[in-house]
Order: structure tokens, then C-alpha cells, then sequence
């Protein structure tokens, strides 16, 4: 029930700030993006995500993340590059990491560092971003491993 109403007052905030917004990016192009990101792998890992570009080939990216048992935050650092021929689409690579709270007692909290390599493409005429990308995760504690994620994001731009 707390996950269902974490996810409830994230949805709301999501809303109203896409509400109170002046102005949507409707070009090819974006400056920050606000939405959701979920990752497949090991299980399933999802939240609020947020991206905001530093200049034109590199960019924040950030997430609040919920999966059984936990609750996390990531942050990852993306180099962009354009692909020539395809306006509003482009490749991107970077790192950083993750750390996961357990909300039940008997887990451990978690700490990784990830790498991301994806493709993200902004709609010309909307102010719409998908980003589809893979993830190498390598968990640092509370035990060491190696995770391969697929993440899909869905953001409005503005």
C-alpha cells in the first residue's frame, strides 16, 4: 500500500508540474525532461525520471526509483551525440550510480555503479521524449555482482 501511494503523490507531482509549465519544447530538441524511466532485468526497477542538458552534448539524468522492498535514487552523467539524417534522435553514453533503501527489515541496502548506452529521441511537434537504452550494473554492497538492465523512459520536454 505505501508503494501504490508513493507512486499516487509522484504521479500528482508529474502532473501538476507539466501543468504549470510555460513552455514545451516542440522543436527536435530539449532542454530538461520529466517523466517516468523503468528498467528490466534482474526483476523490474522504475520511478520518476528527470534529464536536463548542461549544454548540447552533455546531460543530468536522474531518478527516484521503487522496486519490492526498496526505494532508491539514481544519477547518471550522459555524453550525446546527434545521428546524422535523423533530426530529433540521439545516441548517448555515460555512468554513474545507484543506491537502493530497503523499506522491509531484513534487506540490505544496496549501492552500484552504472553505465547506460542508449538512444533518446525527442518528437518534432510534441513535447514528447522516449529514450530506450542498456545498462551494465556493477553492485558494490551489500554483496558484489554484475546486473544487465534494459531501461525505457517516457518524458515530456520542456
Amino acid at each position: 500500500m505505501k508503494k501504490v501511494t508513493i507512486v499516487a503523490v509522484a504521479m500528482i507531482c508529474l502532473l501538476t508540474i507539466g501543468q504549470t509549465a510555460y513552455s514545451q519544447s516542440t522543436g527536435s530538441t530539449y532542454k530538461t525532461a520529466l517523466g517516468a524511466k523503468v528498467y528490466f532485468g534482474n526483476g523490474t526497477l522504475g520511478g520518476v525520471n528527470i534529464k536536463h542538458f548542461l549544454n548540447n552534448n552533455g546531460a543530468l539524468e536522474g531518478s527516484l526509483l521503487f522496486e519490492n522492498g526498496y526505494v532508491g535514487i539514481e544519477g547518471l552523467y550522459d555524453w550525446h551525440g546527434d545521428i546524422a539524417g535523423a533530426a530529433g534522435l540521439k545516441w548517448y553514453v555515460g555512468g554513474g550510480g545507484m543506491v537502493l533503501f530497503p523499506t522491509k527489515d531484513y534487506l540490505d541496502t544496496w549501492f552500484a555503479l552504472r553505465g547506460t548506452l542508449g538512444l533518446d529521441y525527442k518528437f518534432t511537434g510534441a513535447p514528447i521524449s522516449v529514450a530506450f537504452d542498456v545498462n551494465p550494473t556493477f553492485q558494490l554492497a551489500p554483496n558484489t555482482d554484475f546486473h544487465f538492465w534494459g531501461g525505457f523512459a517516457f518524458r515530456f520536454a520542456f
